[in-house]
């Protein structure tokens, strides 16, 4: 290290290319072996070198000679093709001049160097120097970032002692600068500059620049918007300053996103507590026991694959992960076989059981084939990591969505159709929960065959009930004074399309055609002609002409798992019933596409008062969430979310912080209830408000 030291300094252009190379590749690669305690005089060496940037202050520069023989420099050859100032020898002495600048930034990240050259007041004199030199000097850019970046480094050590003090006022002179890398450079570095300093430096910034700063957190720029937060928070600590500004920055702006800065990044967490809310109990919900029935349009796309394909997709589309999940291989395999059975009679061949299972490991990566030995020695074979879904997941990634009408009835059986969209759902609702007065009321044997072909679900027959006095609820045939449900359809006139569906707030909702009272629903059959044949026939729904019922009203009941807002009555006007009926509907954008392996939403359970944690479906739920932002190592709060709450306790701090953070209590209140890292630093927040108010009364 000696021998480069001497090099640098014996100014041979050999021995100096060299020392300082080698010093370029030692600081990059090796950067703790350079310590400037350890060798006392490379440091001066370095700083010499950089002390001779003044040298280049008419680099860039054009010098012409006038008829009268004066010599006229300017920074642009004015087309008349003057002689630069930079001649060859002077570009490589700001070369080295400039590698001698990269290894004091390079070793200066470390703070025992860094505290070397803050000691040095020659080091900050060079500085200070380079940092002087002019700034539209396209040569002297790079000199100029590296000198920033030592700044940055060595300011936590120096001291100024006032505004006056020549490096704070070379960097607030970038404060202005239009240079993203060297506004942020000279942020950071005032920001570190005053930090450990008594006196309130700052208050000589320029109230302009102060202003623009201020504006500059509303850009989507991270790191930007962290030294601008650095720096206001070193600017607010001063409570005077704020009171200095005057008009020229708008506090009250300021606080309203430094409020909104409070939940930068947020990440949402449901909770996981269970608690008694509107005398519901939360608790989760039990996975389903069995896979869910496919629609047909979605078997007959499974058809389409071959094996192992088509058990990779069926995998994905009935299972989904979940690490707590575990699902018996015999079950697993069962379940196949038993969906694809009727087509193995017609040729289909499936996937062998053994390599069946093997396959579990391609449609699941976090899944694995396990032997769980019983308490009695008997041994069980499961796969881990996956459960049923609660609805089928189509090939797209998009979930089906389920109906969920059901009935007080024990004789009427719930709906389980399903459906690729949520205009299916709604269509087939209206179509037969909810049809028009003039449409008798399906059997409940042909409730899912009037669904569409494509979503209609195998199952075996229904037998025919006896015939419905409500939209899905089987009773006994009322009395002569009882009014009459839209199961029997007296003397109205059938509205038209218009009529039926004006109002319903459903754009993507596809028009339904009337359906004729004088028509039975047909079920829609998939299967063999022996099986059709065993289909018991439609019973008529249509009641005589001279039936007692025939000048009574049609009264609607919802039953969507369980409701009962229009019980025990039921209402007349369908219209209000459909606007109820879609709160029920779930969000549009329930079933967008997932990954395979994503976890599908699960639904509500029963009207019993059972709702799980993290649904969002039907208007009934209750959603609770937090919102954390970002955490040290030790799990405390950092960031930019930190620094704006720390900013606001400075302006409550102040003479006009009543009137700034009037109002803003409950905003604040509820930050802290969802972001549980501030929570303790908006408390103290809140403290500072109220002490504030208490002293001004």
């Amino acid at each position: 290290m000696n021998r480069v030291v001497l090099a640098i300094r014996s100014n041979l252009p050999d021995e100096m290319d060299w020392a300082l190379q080698s010093l370029v590749r030692m600081s990059f690669e090796t950067p703790d072996d350079l310590h400037f305690d350890r060798y006392p005089a490379l440091a001066p060496a370095l700083v010499e070198k950089l002390n001779s940037a003044d040298q280049f202050r008419d680099i860039d520069t054009y010098s012409f000679q006038t008829n009268d023989g004066k010599v006229v420099t300017t920074d642009d050859d004015l087309g008349l093709f003057g002689a630069t100032v930079a001649t060859e020898k002077v570009r490589k002495q700001l070369d080295k001049v400039l590698e001698a600048a990269l290894v004091l930034r390079n070793a200066a990240i470390n703070p025992e160097n860094a505290r070397h050259l803050s000691r040095s007041q020659v080091c900050v004199g060079a500085l200070v120097k380079c940092l002087t030199l002019p700034a539209d000097r396209p040569s002297l850019v790079e000199l100029r970032q590296y000198c920033l970046d030592i700044v940055e480094s060595v300011a936590l050590f120096l001291r100024p002692t006032s505004s006056q003090d020549s490096l704070f006022r070379a960097l607030a002179g970038y404060l202005s600068s239009d240079d993203r890398g060297v506004l942020i450079s000279a942020l950071r570095a005032i920001a570190r500059l005053v930090i450990n300093v008594e006196a309130n430096l700052l208050q000589a910034v320029d109230r302009k620049v102060v202003a623009r700063i201020c504006v500059l957190i509303l850009l989507d720029d991270e790191e930007l918007l962290s030294v601008c937060l650095d720096f206001l928070y070193q600017y607010t600590a001063a409570p005077e300053n704020i009171e200095l500004t005057g008009e020229a920055v708008d506090w009250r702006e300021l606080v309203q996103q430094l409020i909104r800065l409070l939940l930068y990044q947020a990440q949402e967490w449901p909770q996981k507590d269970a608690r008694l809310i509107s005398n519901m109990i939360l608790e989760k919900k039990a996975p389903p026991s069995q896979p869910p029935d496919l629609p047909n349009d979605l078997v007959y796309e499974l058809l389409s694959f071959p094996e192992p394909e088509r058990a990779t997709q069926w995998m994905r589309a009935c299972f989904e992960e979940d690490p707590e999940g575990d699902v018996t291989q015999i079950a697993l395999w069962k379940a196949y076989e038993t969906r694809f059975e009727e087509y193995v009679k017609q040729g289909k061949k499936l996937l062998p059981a053994a390599d069946f299972i093997k396959n579990v490991t391609t449609a699941f990566r976090r899944a694995a084939a396990m032997v769980v030995t019983l308490p009695g020695g008997q041994q069980k074979f499961i796969i881990k990591g996956i459960r049923p879904r609660e609805v089928p997941m189509s090939l797209k990634g998009e979930l089906y969505v389920k109906c969920q009408w059901s009935s007080t009835s024990p004789n009427w059986p719930r709906c389980t159709s399903a459906y690729p969209s949520i205009k299916d759902l709604f269509a087939h609702i209206l179509a037969v929960h909810v049809p028009p007065p003039s449409t008798a009321a399906p059997l409940p044997s042909q409730q899912s065959a009037s669904q569409p072909a494509s979503s209609a679900t195998s199952s075996a027959p229904i037998p025919p009930l006896p015939l419905p006095t409500t939209n899905g609820n089987v009773g006994i045939s009322p009395g002569p004074d009882a009014p009459v449900t839209n199961g029997f359809p007296a003397q109205v006139s059938r509205p038209t399309a218009t009529e039926q569906y004006e109002n319903t707030s459903m754009s993507d909702a596809p028009p339904l055609s009337p359906i004729s009272a004088s028509t039975t629903a047909e079920p829609v059959q998939e299967s063999t002609a022996a099986e059709s044949a065993t289909q018991p026939s439609p019973v008529p729904l249509v009641p005589p002409a001279t039936s007692q019922f025939d000048q009574q009203p049609v009264r609607y009941f919802c039953h969507w798992n369980g409701c009962t807002r229009f019980s025990p009555h039921g209402d007349t006007d369908r219209r209000k019933m459909i606007s109820h009926i879609k709160t029920h509907i779930p969000d549009a954008d329930h079933n967008k596409p997932l990954p395979y392996n994503s976890r599908s939403p699960p639904l509500q359970t029963t009207a019993s008062g059972t709702l799980t944690l993290d649904t969002a479906i039907l208007s009934q739920n209750v959603v609770l969430v937090s919102k954390s932002t970002m955490v040290d190592e030790h799990g405390e709060a950092t960031g930019i979310p930190l620094t704006s709450c720390l900013i606001l306790r400075n302006v409550a701090r102040s003479e006009t912080g009543k009137r700034l953070l009037s109002g803003l209590e409950t905003e604040l209140i509820g930050v802290a209830a969802v972001n549980t890292p501030l929570r303790n630093y908006i408390a103290d927040l809140l403290d500072v408000i109220e002490e504030k108010r208490r002293t001004i009364e």
